[in-house]
């Protein structure tokens, strides 16, 4: 028996509802990717290396946090006939995602030296530490449970396709509301561009709109049907222990090879459109990044039905996001070559449309596959430490942005333009590079290979 691939038993509204989740989880990673390395260089006063030294401390508290909780709550308790497994985690952990926005641009204002840093930087540096670790607590709590629920409730590749279009849009409204309302929010209207309370500010609007959107995802999209909860009762079997269930999550080359990838593109992605706010500043002053921010938001918008259309001709996952990472990686070069405010506009839309494809394909369809692979591959419908494992994703990602940063800054010295060029081209492209180099050789999942998983999946009842 298997799953009608032509079908789908959702409606366009549980498509959309579920797409909203988007704007809860991208607003506050697009806010903090494009604002905080500047917040907390330029205004409250760290060193680049400073800011590494936190990110690295709590990228290895990530490693070993994210996957203990996708390890513990990945299971049936009193609550989960009636409310499902998925749900009352989301629930409980969108708010204080929300808030853990406003806690990392509320730094405490410290007295600097001349040179504009800190005199003493400890109380700061712990700051941001403690911010960041409440901020990935939740924001893993919630995703992990999103995830798996996306590759639970959109079971057929027509499912997870047609979801695609949903989650790529909202995901580019996130994008667009997180990189272009905040610099709007933080410019001279009531504290002034460079005081530390427009950023707080921008951050209590955000975290608003986050919990407004938030409410709508969890009194529909976040529900889970009978359907769903009775394949959480289908099979009895032994829970995976936490360090064989990690062994297993690391020896998949499914895993391995988009995990490689993806967390290479956001850093790729992250170190560009951090470097805007630099180049207005030092390359193009009194240039707009609004505008730039906004013709690769919509690049990527227009692109999506192109991309999906592709896919649904070709039904080729891997080949499609492969033939679209290499176009990708050609287009970020040409992107540190701009030389006015005109050619870099009509730069960032090129890359905006050619991002789609891996915006659009990577976590609704790849990644939902890569779920089912590993249910099969283990026959328990236990996905959380896999899940967890992958929610270290974006700490990792910011670790690597930091560290490429601060070393091309070093190298660069006070020749400030050759840095933000080669951080806005040519790095971010050997970077990308070398992911779909890791994807091409390693990623397993062919179509018939990810057709064959459906059927398994029905004969074990999940």
């Amino acid at each position: 028996m298997t799953e009608n691939e032509e079908t789908s038993r959702h409606s366009f509204w549980t498509n959309l509802s579920y797409g909203t989740y988007n704007i809860l989880w991208t607003i506050p990673s697009a806010t903090i990717n494009l604002f905080y390395i500047f917040y907390y260089n330029k205004i409250v006063g760290l060193a680049l290396w400073q800011v590494l030294v936190i990110v690295a401390i709590n990228t290895v508290w990530a490693a070993l946090n994210d996957p203990l909780i996708g390890w513990i709550t990945d299971r049936n308790f009193k609550w989960t006939r009636k409310w499902g497994r998925r749900f009352p985690w989301i629930a409980i952990g969108f708010i204080p995602l929300s808030l853990s926005l406003i806690m990392v641009f509320s730094a405490p204002d410290l007295p600097k030296d001349g040179d504009g840093f800190l005199i003493d930087p400890l109380p700061a540096m712990l700051w941001l530490l403690l911010s960041l670790f409440v901020y990935d607590l939740f924001i893993t709590l919630v995703d992990i449970h999103v995830s798996i629920l996306r590759a639970d409730k959109f079971r057929t590749e027509t499912e997870r396709r047609k979801y695609a279009g949903s989650w790529g849009i909202f995901d580019m409204v996130a994008q667009s509301v997180g990189m272009i309302l905040p610099p709007l929010l933080v410019v001279d209207i009531f504290f002034g561009e460079l005081n530390p309370l427009s950023y707080t500010f921008m951050a209590v609007i955000m975290a608003s709109i986050m919990i407004i959107f938030g409410i709508i995802f969890v009194l529909k999209g976040a529900r889970e049907d009978k359907i769903i909860i009775d394949r959480y009762y289908s099979r009895d079997y032994e829970p995976l222990r936490i360090f064989k269930g990690l062994w297993l999550v690391l020896k998949q080359k499914s895993f391995i090879a988009l995990y490689a990838h993806y967390t290479l593109w956001l850093s790729a992605t992250t170190i560009m459109t951090g470097m805007v706010v630099y180049l207005t500043t030092y390359i193009l002053p009194g240039s707009d990044m609004t505008i730039f921010l906004a013709l690769f938001m919509v690049g990527g918008l227009v692109s999506i039905p192109f991309w999906l259309k592709i896919l649904k001709k070709f039904k080729n996952n891997k080949k499609i996001y492969l033939i679209g990472s290499l176009i990708l990686i050609v287009l970020v070069v040409t992107l540190g070559f701009f030389q006015t405010d005109i050619d870099f506009m009509i730069l960032m839309f090129i890359f905006g449309f050619g991002n789609g494809c891996i915006w659009s394909i990577g976590m609704p369809v790849l990644y939902s596959n890569v779920q089912d692979d590993f249910v099969v591959r283990n026959a328990k419908n236990q996905k959380g430490i896999l899940v967890g494992t992958w929610a270290v994703i974006g700490l990792i990602t910011a670790f690597i942005d930091e560290g490429l940063i601060t070393l091309v800054f070093w190298f660069t010295g006070s020749n400030i333009e050759l840095g933000i060029r080669l951080l806005i081209g040519i790095v971010p492209a050997l970077v990308l590079l070398t992911g779909t180099l890791i994807f091409w050789k390693l990623y397993p999942l062919t179509q018939e290979k990810v057709m064959e998983n459906k059927a398994k999946l029905l004969e074990l009842g999940f």
